[in-house]
């Protein structure tokens, strides 16, 4: 699907990764509507799902809207967490349909995949095998079911919506707040305000030891663009580099990026979550002729970079992944 001269809304499109989707739409000459909660529009609303899609009659929909944050944002909040996200995600898909969306890019997060499973790679085919990690059950379990729905509406209907699960994002614009944020923005700013504080020890959540694929958002954002144009089948898709890197490897990276002396001291008593999350990309390869381009030092260095600048406050939105 040519995206030129189409119509495209962006739900979400406010947050951190909807911002970089629509970076890169700017350069494609095509139409983007992107609705703003402060503007009254409530996506767990399903009558605003409805008017928002009748006002703007888009062809394709990418969906960013979510309400979520790192392992410490969770707790506590679990059970808004689930009802927001699937309100969100299934009123959406639902408002699409009936309008007349041609393609509906429905954006995963990849703690959607199980949780306990013994495997070095998790591949598409993993995707049901298990039960979500404890840490993240209800927020992971909202954005699975929205696959659920989605094959649901294929089914009845022929809706054509491709779902694209995400290895853990980080870069500009991200939540660096320390209860809103994920694991690598979370050690940037500690680590930066260490060093501009002279403080001679950082504190890191868990063991050090989990395992995770981290995507730079650029490239993500490049990832959703190269499917919507040529993905078109109902089963999910990992979008992600395929290797993994460990919290303590990251924090190591982000030390030698700042230029901190300190040392770091690994709170054990708090949650680690998934000990081993890296995703395949055989398939994304493979479908998409595609891969990020960015690695992870680089990906800091630009992360780390518009956190200064911008004086260490990021985007704070509601409804952004």
């Amino acid at each position: 699907m040519n995206l030129v001269g189409k119509k495209i809304a962006i739900p979400g499109g406010t947050g951190f990764f909807g911002s970089h989707i629509i970076d890169k739409l700017k350069d494609i000459k095509c139409e983007v509507f992107v609705p703003e909660r402060s503007k009254g529009i409530d996506f767990r609303n399903r009558e605003d799902c409805r008017k928002f899609f009748e006002q703007t009659k888009p062809e394709i929909v990418i969906n960013c809207a979510a309400f979520q944050g790192g392992i410490g944002f969770h707790l506590g909040k679990q059970a808004d967490l689930f009802m927001d996200n699937i309100l969100m995600g299934c009123f959406l898909m639902e408002a699409a349909q009936k309008v007349g969306v041609k393609k509906f890019v429905n954006i995963v997060a990849g703690c959607a995949y199980p949780g306990y499973l013994e495997k070095d790679i998790l591949d598409e085919t993993d995707f049901w095998d298990g039960d979500l990690h404890d840490s993240i059950f209800s927020y992971g379990f909202s954005r699975k079911a929205t696959i659920v729905y989605g094959k649901a509406l294929y089914r009845q209907y022929g809706f054509n919506s491709i779902h694209l699960v995400f290895a853990n994002m980080y870069g500009p614009r991200d939540h660096f707040n320390p209860s809103r944020s994920k694991a690598l923005d979370g050690l940037i700013r500690k680590i930066y305000e260490a060093k501009r504080d002279k403080l001679l020890t950082v504190e890191i959540w868990g063991s050090g030891k989990p395992l995770r694929d981290w995507l730079y958002a650029k490239d993500g954002a490049d990832g959703v663009l190269r499917a919507v144009e040529i993905y078109d089948r109902i089963d999910p898709l990992n979008i992600a580099t395929g290797k993994g890197i460990s919290v303590r490897e990251l924090a190591e990276t982000v030390k030698r990026v700042v230029g901190y002396s300190g040392k770091f001291v690994y709170n054990t008593q708090k949650p680690d979550g998934a000990l081993k999350k890296v995703f395949g990309v055989r398939k994304m390869k493979t479908i998409l002729k595609w891969e990020p381009k960015t690695n992870i030092e680089q990906g800091i260095r630009e992360t780390v970079k518009w956190y200064v600048k911008n004086s260490g406050k990021g985007k704070q939105e509601n409804y952004g992944l």
